[in-house]
């Protein structure tokens, strides 16, 4: 099953810029030919912002182009995005967006006069990334090629007396700058910046808690070890408005005020170091056990699992992982450990099958969330086409892939899975596939095989969930789950006593536009008339939600659209924000 998040498509920054010899459409755009030329030929490690600034304004919009896109990212939307109709509807109580009628809006960006592509590009990104569903995205190979970053990373910290403070987290061209308070950005109060920054230009949750968290930095465990995660307001992949923004600090009672470029870094940045992470230990946690995409700890008498659900792309590692997990919760059994500390801080989803099976292995009684899909006349034809080939089990448009929630088996056939089923969305009475929950040993053909776990003594009282609220995709269905059988839950920075979200976008699976032109392909029964319709020029990627979750305390409730705020509510301060056992020791005293 495949699932993306937003902060994947970003964190390019953080590790090497990737890079290739891109060739722009117009050969004769010389600014763009220049970056390419100093990409390869250069010893300098920046490009400069005002030459990446001329290559992006060599294509002048043009109208014509633009309609087509728009057109086919409508029919995209019509067609499959399960949660199209819901999104016009109000939000919950808690959650900060605007309802939207994103189709009619997308015609009304043609009414704008634009003098370059790019700038309309980034209007239909900006549009689609309202919908704060961080699996629907529009991406650009032209216009979110570079990565703009500014050489410093920011975070929040709440002080013993209650306030809050923005504060440098990290600053590679000056560590001096390490912990000085941020008071102002570009001489407005920073936490006003911040938070309208979050509220406006971040894409990965309906929380708006969630997304101030992801505008600043944090540590996150993934791909085998600790590393920065987030800073978007820091580090972006839109060309900013202006060159360069200002800093007033706050070092130790001295006011200076800092000025710093955008730079587009071309070779690998410096990483960061905590402080307090050495080897196998972190703080007076140790290591007990490294499964790679999970790490068990122990601190004093308590467990401490981190868990990374990344995406796994064959079922003999998927096996390995697993088993390297069940391997890990029996050594902490057999030490007796009573109490766990689950931390999924900053994970950025992956596998779904991964997160189905780590529930069942700590709760082998438990259900995956029941799943559906849109059911019209053009997603009935990739139902139907995906369905008649037998090695496309697993896809997320195989009925196989599913289990029936009313009979708990596979469904007798495709139009079993179909089904009838009709719902009233944001005034509009919408049809969906019949309900399931996914069918974990169909994955990979039906090749997994899924290892016998030994029966944990823990129960939903001796588990306690941390994380910052950025827990993605299957991280969120992992968590989620877990919090409806009553595991504690804890959502850690935000704003000053105002309780947030602890996961974000729930939905299974997506589909992107690179995936389309395969399935004409592949599939004989498809309308060939379609292709044209629902084909993006190839330097344009459109994600979407393809399967939306439901509750199962709550069976009409959608997730992704149901604020569901942590129990518990912790701080970021200067020590814990770089040493995560401060948080698990502050956690696990919620489960004495």
């Amino acid at each position: 099953m495949k699932t993306i998040c937003f902060p994947a498509f970003i964190f390019i920054v953080f590790t090497s810029i990737a890079y290739s010899h891109w060739v722009p459409r117009d050969t004769n755009t010389n600014a763009c030919d220049k970056l390419n030329d100093y990409v390869i030929y250069s010893d300098e490690r920046f490009l400069n912002y005002s030459d990446v600034k001329a290559c992006y304004e060599s294509t002048p919009y043009n109208k014509t182009n633009a309609t087509q896109i728009i057109e086919t990212v409508k029919e995209k939307l019509k067609a499959f995005y399960v949660l199209l109709e819901q999104s016009k509807e109000d939000p919950d109580p808690g959650f900060t967006f605007r309802s939207m009628d994103i189709i009619s809006e997308l015609d009304l960006l043609l009414n704008n006069n634009y003098l370059y592509e790019y700038q309309f590009i980034y209007d239909v990104s900006d549009l689609i990334e309202e919908l704060r569903d961080g699996h629907t995205l529009l991406s650009s190979t032209d216009y979110h090629k570079y990565a703009f970053y500014q050489g410093l990373s920011l975070y929040s910290v709440i002080k013993e007396d209650g306030t809050q403070q923005i504060k440098v987290f990290n600053d590679i061209k000056d560590p001096n700058n390490i912990d000085c308070q941020v008071i102002n950005i570009d001489d407005k109060p920073a936490i006003d910046v911040i938070t309208e920054f979050a509220s406006n230009h971040i894409a990965s949750s309906r929380d708006l808690s969630v997304r101030f968290n992801s505008a600043l930095a944090s540590l996150r465990f993934g791909n085998g070890d600790f590393e920065i995660f987030g800073q978007f307001f820091t580090s972006r992949i839109q060309l900013p408005k202006n060159s360069s923004i200002s800093y007033t600090l706050n070092c130790n009672d001295k006011i200076s005020k800092i000025n710093r470029e955008w730079q587009i870094p071309i070779k690998p940045l410096p990483q960061y170091k905590s402080p307090y992470i050495h080897g196998t230990t972190v703080g007076k946690a140790k290591l007990i056990f490294d499964a790679f995409i999970a790490r068990f700890y122990i601190l004093k008498d308590f467990g401490v699992v981190l868990i990374s659900t990344e995406f796994v792309t064959n079922n003999v590692l998927e096996y390995r992982y697993i088993t390297d997990i069940i391997f890990g919760f029996k050594l902490l059994a057999d030490k007796g450990i009573k109490k766990i500390v689950l931390d999924l801080t900053n994970n950025n989803g992956g596998n779904v099958n991964v997160a189905h099976i780590i529930n069942k292995i700590l709760f082998p009684y438990i259900k995956s969330f029941p799943v559906d899909m849109k059911v019209n006349n053009i997603s009935v034809q990739f139902i139907k086409g995906t369905s008649m080939i037998k090695n496309a089990v697993g896809s997320g448009f195989h009925y196989r892939t599913y289990i029936s929630t009313k009979t708990n088996s596979l469904f007798i056939n495709v139009t079993d899975f179909i089904g009838n089923n009709l719902y009233t969305r944001g005034g509009t009475q919408v049809k969906c596939t019949s309900k399931a929950f996914f069918n974990d040993t169909a994955l990979y053909g039906g090749n997994l095989k899924i290892p016998t776990s030994p029966k944990f003594p823990w129960n939903e009282k001796d588990i306690i969930i941390l994380t910052n609220g950025l827990c993605f995709s299957s991280c969120a269905i992992l968590t989620q789950r877990l919090a409806e059988i009553n595991v504690s839950t804890i959502s850690v920075g935000g704003f000053p006593n105002r309780r947030f979200s602890f996961a974000s976008t729930s939905g299974g699976s997506i589909v992107t536009t690179d995936d389309i032109p395969i399935f004409f392909k592949l599939l004989k029964n498809l309308d060939k008339s379609l292709a044209s319709k629902l084909t993006l020029p190839k330097n344009l990627t459109l994600s979407f939600t393809l399967i939306e979750a439901y509750s199962v305390n709550r069976p009409n409730e959608v997730i992704d659209f149901s604020f569901r705020p942590a129990d518990h509510q912790l701080y970021y301060n200067e020590r814990s924000a770089r040493d995560p056992s401060q948080l698990w020791m502050q956690a696990v005293e919620f489960i004495r």
